[in-house]
């Protein structure tokens, strides 16, 4: 009988012990314990009962200490981003703007230069490549406007007309042209003939995209049947993207070796190396840096002077070498955070990081000429 009530006993305590682990348990799945911000909870309560002035709507102060909390961290890469720049932000990186679908370029003797992307707005006006912009809604366009400003005059709002005066390359009479602005997808890639030299084509990466290696083999292969036989890849400006996309393009122009080692926080480092011969290893290239190249577009440019695949032409790059991760919230605002880094070969992991050119272009004149003629003058110096 004592052995029995023992027994009893001990499944008593251990049914109730379980019975209690598992509420405690549930409680805290259900109802996680808060973080531990003691200052912030005070510091909040304290601005709500106190302040004079009404508090902002819950988001405003909601956003005002996430963004404390992000610039604590010390990170010049972290961000908190609001809803509506997070929205832009995601468009400018999808390349879509109201526009009428154009490169605006200029020329030598300070023309401005349309060169319309294939199947859009300004192309099917019967712009063609080459064309003169003479003026934009009445504006004359004369040779001191900034090339930006006539950016921002030729885009506008979709669905709106904008007045084009240009004069096509094989017409010397000037047309008027109207163009729909359309919410237009920039190409990830943009090439043509180089004015200067039509053996000599310019590939210019605007952003790096999981089709941007794609994008620039069919580049090179329009631009080699029509007579190209030496390539400028230009990444100027180009402030970056996917990893893996800027890797995969790295290749596309190697026969072997490294391109970077990556680590990720925990993480052991990783090698990224040349899988196999990049269909493009052959063909004579230069690729044009500024200062604002920047991470992804920094690894191709990178990988191909440690390679010795290509020189670099311009001014030092920017010089960012870590990977974010961003991560959407629920009210479609975002965090941006440094989660790794990455080197190339011979360098120090996590350490500093620019990129210098083998052929400088003086600071002072970082124009289209003085970059394309340091191009020739390269090309014309190889066998």
């Amino acid at each position: 009988m004592k052995k029995e009530i023992i027994i009893s006993t001990i499944i008593t305590i251990v049914s109730l012990a379980i019975a209690f682990a598992a509420g405690f348990f549930a409680n805290q799945f259900i109802n996680p314990p808060e973080l531990e911000l003691p200052i912030l909870s005070q510091a909040q309560e304290i601005i709500l009962e106190n302040a004079y002035y009404d508090s902002p709507p819950a988001p405003a102060l909601e956003y005002g200490m996430i963004h404390g909390m992000v610039g604590a961290l010390g990170d010049p890469y972290a961000a908190f981003v609001e809803p509506p720049q997070h929205e832009l932000n995601t468009n400018t990186f999808e390349g879509h703007f109201g526009g009428i679908g154009s490169q605006v370029t200029r020329s030598e003797d300070n023309q401005i230069l349309l060169y319309p992307f294939p199947d859009g707005p300004a192309a099917e006006a019967g712009i063609h490549d080459g064309a003169v912009l003479l003026a934009v809604d009445g504006t004359p366009i004369t040779s001191d406007i900034p090339l930006n400003d006539v950016v921002s005059m030729v885009r506008g709002e979709v669905g709106k007309k904008v007045f084009l005066t240009i004069k096509n390359p094989t017409d010397t009479t000037e047309t008027e042209i109207s163009v729909t602005r359309e919410d237009f997808p920039i190409p990830s890639v943009v090439y043509r003939k180089l004015e200067q030299d039509p053996t000599v084509g310019l590939i210019d990466i605007n952003i790096i995209a999981a089709s941007t290696a794609d994008e620039v083999k069919t580049g090179v292969q329009e631009l080699q049947n029509d007579g190209v036989n030496s390539f400028i890849l230009d990444l100027r400006g180009n402030t970056g993207g996917l990893l893996d996309a800027g890797i995969d393009i790295a290749r596309l122009f190697l026969e072997d070796g490294e391109i970077i080692s990556l680590q990720y926080k925990g993480d052991k480092p990783v090698v990224h190396q040349v899988r196999q011969t990049g269909e493009l290893k052959d063909i004579p290239l230069v690729v044009l840096i500024d200062h604002n190249t920047a991470s992804a577009s920094e690894i191709i440019s990178g990988a191909l002077q440690v390679n010795q695949r290509a020189p670099l032409i311009g001014t030092s790059s920017f010089g960012k070498n870590t990977i974010q991760l961003v991560f959407t919230l629920e009210d479609s605002s975002s965090i941006h955070v440094t989660h790794g880094v990455w080197w190339l070969p011979g360098n120090e992991p996590g350490g500093p990081f620019v990129l210098s050119p083998d052929i400088p272009i003086d600071e002072a004149d970082q124009t289209d000429v003085s970059y394309f003629k340091a191009a020739l003058d390269y090309f014309q110096t190889q066998p």
